[in-house]
């Protein structure tokens, strides 16, 4: 009598546990799908940032290049380049230090 009732448990306990299982498997499954989307996404956002990261380092270094900077000195500033014997030169003595002259 006992062992027949032991076997009842385990049959219920088998017949509600394998649907458990099976919902388990389902629920994981489904989670799997729903991460490696998120992931896929996550890559083809992390691509498009490091695309216009490149776009814009290229675009501050065609900024500071010196060509450009000439270009706009010499034609819209009109700036001229100076000739190296019209610059003077100045020479500042340390604080406190003094020149005999």
């Amino acid at each position: 009598m006992k062992t027949d009732m032991i076997k009842r448990i385990v049959i219920v306990l088998l017949v509600l546990l394998l649907p458990a299982l099976l919902f388990a498997a389902v629920w994981q499954s489904y989670r799997y799908d729903s991460l490696e989307a998120s992931v896929t996404e996550l890559e083809g956002r992390q691509k498009e940032l490091f695309e216009e990261n490149k776009k814009i380092v290229m675009g501050i270094e065609f900024l500071k290049s010196p060509f450009r900077i000439n270009k706009i000195a010499e034609e819209k500033l009109k700036l001229e380049k100076i000739k190296p014997e019209k610059v003077i030169r100045i020479e500042l003595l340390p604080q406190g230090g003094r020149q005999d002259g």
